[in-house]
């Protein structure tokens, strides 16, 4: 099974990261209402996919 890939940066810590299961960071726990999708090829890692 592929794993989501969706990413998500975060505009209270500005990390790049994978919500938490309720939506939240889960670094700095900022509501899901704070994140903003980040297309794949904003990713850093994404030029390794290739």
């Amino acid at each position: 099974m592929k794993e989501d890939g969706r990413k998500y940066r975060c505009k209270i810590c500005g990390q790049v990261i994978k919500p938490a299961p309720d939506g939240s960071c889960p670094l700095c726990g900022a509501p899901k209402s704070m994140l903003s999708q980040i297309r794949d090829a904003d990713d850093d890692d994404n030029d390794l996919k290739k």
